[in-house]
């Protein structure tokens, strides 16, 4: 698992993680599993937005985004909700949908990474 857990060192922070919840795993667990629940519908929310051209909506969901990423120490997700985020405040529709693309495939990578660990840390 371990060469697992540096592998996707820049996708999910497992130590930053553990630290941030007081390296109580129990309490982790629910945190991931919330905020992976949680990536669709504020996906969802921010594609709805862009497609009615409804930045501030965008601008609301990608903070949301944002804030679920922190909670699991995903720092490149972060990024991109950030960057969204920043698009969305400038007005920038045109960059938002790229910058929506680039959280999307971030997201993915989490979500893929997260299951692995997980898949990893039952079978241990």
């Amino acid at each position: 698992m371990l060469d697992t857990v540096e592998q996707y060192a820049e996708v999910f922070d497992v130590d930053q993680a553990l630290k941030s919840v007081g390296g109580d795993v129990e309490f982790l667990t629910e945190v991931v599993g919330l905020t992976r629940a949680a990536w669709p519908t504020l996906l969802t929310d921010i594609r709805e937005g862009l497609s009615r051209g409804d930045l501030r909506a965008v601008e609301t969901g990608a903070r949301l985004a944002k804030a679920a990423a922190r909670n699991v120490s995903a720092k490149r997700a972060y990024e991109s909700a950030l960057q969204l985020c920043a698009m969305a405040g400038k007005r920038d529709l045109r960059a938002a949908r790229s910058a929506i693309e680039a959280l999307e495939r971030e997201v993915e990578m989490l979500r893929f990474c997260l299951t692995t660990l997980a898949d990893e840390a039952c079978t241990s």
